[in-house]
Parts: C-alpha cells; sequence; structure tokens
C-alpha cells in the first residue's frame, strides 16, 4: 500500500514541487531584471536635421566666419540592437563654402555615412526607458563625392571621410523626440577644388532635427528568474520522474484484493482505495487541482455502500511548532471532510480523522510530500 501512495505522491509531485516555491520563486525574480528579447524589426527610427557647416581648408584663416559657412542637411534611418548601442545609415549634403583669395565658392557635395550610435546615458547611468535627455557618441565613416565645379575649373571628387560627434536627444514621448548634433568630417585636401597648404580638408556639422521611432520603441525590462534555481528545480522533477518510471515498472496505481465467501465458490473482488490530497506550505485551503483526488473517494464510497475509509492529516516536521502542525493537520482533515459532505453527501460516520500533526513523517526523505491528506480504505 504504502508503495502504491509513493506512486501517487510522485505523479503530483512536480505541482507541489512549484506550490511551495511560489514565494520563494518570485522572491528571486523580484530581485533581478532582465532586457526583454526584441526581434530584427524592432527598434528602428528615421531621422530628419538641417543645419549649418563651417569648411575647414587652405584659407578658412584669413576669411571671415561667413565666407566658410553653408547650409547642410541629413536624412538617417537607424536602429538600436541594445540601450547602449545602435547605428543609422545617413544620406547629407548640400554646399561648402570656400574663400579663395578675395571670394567665395561653393562645392556642392552628398555624403552617406555609416555610423555607430552609443548612448552614453545608459552606459554610464542605470537604464531608463522614459529619460527626458540622452546624450549620444557618434563614430562613423562616410563616402563623400564632390561634384564638378565648371566655374571653377574643378573636376569631381571622392573620398572617404571618417567622423566622430556628438547628439542631444531630447525626449517628447514614446515615438517622438528633438535632437541637437554636432559632428566633425575629415575630407580630402582637394575636397573644396585646392590642394596643398594643408594636409586634410574638414567640415564641422551642426544640426537639429527630429526623431520618429516605430515599432517596440525602447527596451522593456522584465522578471528574470534566476538560471541556477530553475536547473534545480528541473533536475528535482527529472528525478522524482525517474522513481516513477522505476516505481510503475514494478506495481499497480490501483490494487484488488480476492476473498473467498464461505459455502460459495464464487470469489468476491473487494475494491481498496488510496488516493492523497496534497497541501501547499502552512495551508489547509484544498487547491482546485487537488479536489479531484476527493472526488474519486467520493466515487469510492459511492460505489461501495458499506465501505468506510480512514483520511490521516500529517504536517510537515522541518516548518511551524508541534502544536502548530496538530492544528494545521486537524484543519486540513475538516477540510477532506467538508468536501465529501457537502459536495458529494458523504456521511461522516463513513469517515475516520486521524490527525497526526508532525509527530509522524510517512515520507521521511521528502518534507514537501508531508503536507498531505492520506485516504485509504478501511
Amino acid at each position: 500500500m504504502k508503495r502504491k501512495l509513493l506512486i501517487a505522491l510522485l505523479a503530483m509531485a512536480p505541482m507541489g514541487l512549484f506550490a511551495q516555491n511560489e514565494t520563494t520563486t518570485s522572491t528571486e525574480i523580484n530581485q533581478r531584471k532582465a532586457l526583454k528579447q526584441y526581434g530584427f524589426w524592432d527598434n528602428w527610427f528615421i531621422q530628419g536635421q538641417i543645419g549649418g557647416q563651417y569648411t575647414f581648408s587652405e584659407n578658412h584663416k584669413i576669411a571671415s566666419f561667413a565666407d566658410n559657412l553653408s547650409p547642410t542637411a541629413a536624412v538617417s534611418v537607424g536602429k538600436y540592437f541594445s540601450p547602449q548601442v545602435g547605428g543609422r545609415l545617413q544620406l547629407g549634403g548640400w554646399t561648402s563654402s570656400n574663400y579663395k583669395v578675395d571670394y567665395t565658392y561653393d562645392i556642392k557635395y552628398l555624403n552617406a555615412n555609416v555610423d555607430a550610435l552609443f548612448n552614453l546615458s545608459n552606459i554610464f547611468l542605470p537604464y531608463k526607458e522614459d529619460r527626458a535627455f540622452n546624450l549620444i557618441g557618434i563614430m562613423g565613416l562616410g563616402y563623400v563625392h564632390g561634384f564638378e565645379n565648371s566655374d571653377e575649373n574643378w573636376h569631381a571628387t571622392n573620398s572617404i571621410s571618417p567622423r566622430i560627434g556628438l547628439q542631444g536627444d531630447f525626449r517628447l514621448n514614446d515615438a517622438w523626440s528633438l535632437n541637437l548634433e554636432a559632428n566633425a568630417n575629415l575630407l580630402r585636401d582637394d575636397f573644396n577644388g585646392v590642394s596643398g597648404g594643408e594636409n586634410y580638408d574638414g567640415t564641422l556639422n551642426v544640426l537639429a532635427g527630429v526623431t520618429y521611432r516605430f515599432k517596440a520603441r525602447g527596451f522593456e525590462t522584465v522578471e528574470a528568474s534566476d538560471p541556477a534555481l530553475i536547473k534545480t528545480l528541473n533536475d528535482k522533477i527529472n528525478e522524482q520522474r525517474a522513481q516513477i518510471d522505476d516505481l510503475k515498472a514494478c506495481c499497480e496505481k490501483k490494487q484488488t484484493v480476492t476473498e473467498p465467501v464461505v459455502n460459495n465458490t464464487t470469489p468476491v473482488v473487494k475494491n481498496t482505495l488510496n488516493s492523497v490530497v496534497i497541501f501547499r506550505i502552512g495551508k489547509s485551503t484544498i487547491d482546485e487541482n487537488q479536489k479531484v483526488n476527493i472526488y474519486n473517494v467520493a466515487q469510492y464510497l459511492k460505489e461501495n455502500p458499506d465501505a468506510k475509509v480512514v483520511i490521516s492529516s500529517y504536517a510537515d516536521k522541518q516548518t511551524g511548532t508541534a502544536q502548530f502542525n496538530q492544528k494545521l493537520s486537524e484543519k486540513r482533515s475538516e477540510s477532506v471532510v467538508k468536501v465529501l459532505k457537502e459536495q458529494y453527501g458523504i456521511s461522516e460516520n463513513r469517515v475516520i480523522v486521524n490527525n497526526n500533526g508532525d509527530k509522524q513523517q510517512p515520507f521521511p526523505n521528502n518534507n514537501d510530500w508531508n503536507r498531505v491528506s492520506i485516504i485509504v480504505s478501511e
């Protein structure tokens, strides 16, 4: 009989295990946060900017500030891969104003850039999705095409241009933000149509613009469990499943006893009952998934009108005092009797109750299993 009870307990042990560890698991989770995993199409944005550009070239030192100042604009599409790191593809350009002896002239150009974005606020401060201001560092590489200038008798140029910059992002809401950016670009010496005097030409761009963020904006923090805790639970479940398989190989879940009847050659088959109700730690309330076991007891009593059952209730010795556990076992028995009586109409005189508290431990090797009421036929 005890072997059969062990099978029944093992079959329900995973439920009991997770029920008993529910509070502990929540505590572990609340102490840990992780970033929700996003797909390829999440956290994309589009950005439009317009501003001014100052060109550094051979004669910029002798020119007035306005002589080397010109408009510039850019459109970008990008994505953040994490709260700290993103990237963008940018197409920009317009004109570059340059000074030559006693007059200014323009070089029209177009640049395509690949920029890495580093959210310095999230790198050096705790992550906060709704932060009003984020400072973003920019490092990139561009391809710059300077168009032919026939007035100056200058041919087209192409150059690779490294870039560095900073952008301030001012959040308006989940989708929209304003941005202010400054970036410096290093160019070929002949970008402005004049070679010599300087090793390189360069531009300083200051732009203001707007950013729109698409689907799944930002990075939500979600609860994360402890991998070590999950592994411990899974190992225990797998161990219990292995025990179930071993016991099923040599035992049956139901038992029948054949007793001969006096003066009759026909044997009578007498059914016996083994049923277990598992409780949560410190509780006498019957969970919904345990009520099927009481239903089986009620069906047994209805099918066998002369039969009685014995309800033996226990408490875990490792938790609570002896006095508390005795009361707890009594309440567990009362809960089972109440369901039999009120839901299935079983008379109390067909039930014998043993309240054992923690004086006895039917399963001394597993404390979780001792939070039970064991119901057997008399």
